[in-house]
């Protein structure tokens, strides 16, 4: 993830409660894309994608709590509220490593966090479960 390939270095903080889905996208898309061969990782970028993808999954994860809510069985939280329960923790107790200490394991945080925006987008944006409880 360099300057280049990071399209969530500019964007506006997701704060206000509203958010680009677009924008959510081309940032997973910038934090999961390939690195490519002999290219370095920038630790200023890597920071911004880390704090772009938290406030994006602090706005999204309301809201996706909410449709699974209103989706799943009552015979308990299922996989994906297992997954909601585990990305607050992370929201709150493990914090993305210091860039500039050490880019690799901030990089890796990124990656981890791209995934769960994804299955929140995924989890507002599924409508179609059909009786499938998750």
């Amino acid at each position: 993830m360099n300057a280049a390939n990071n399209p969530s270095a500019g964007a506006t903080p997701a704060a206000s409660g509203e958010l680009d889905v677009d924008r959510v996208r081309q940032a997973i898309a910038a934090a999961l894309a390939p690195l490519p061969v002999g290219d370095r990782l920038d630790p200023a970028v890597v920071t911004t994608t880390a704090q772009r993808l938290a406030e994006y999954a602090q706005v999204l994860l309301p809201y996706a709590a909410a449709a699974h809510g209103t989706r799943r069985s009552s015979r308990g939280p299922g996989l994906a509220g297992h997954g909601l329960t585990h990305l607050r923790y992370r929201l709150t107790h493990a914090d993305c490593p210091d860039a500039r200490t050490d880019v690799a394991a901030a990089h890796v945080w990124c990656q981890e966090m791209a995934r769960s925006c994804q299955m929140l987008l995924g989890l507002v944006s599924d409508n179609s479960q059909d009786g499938v409880t998750t």
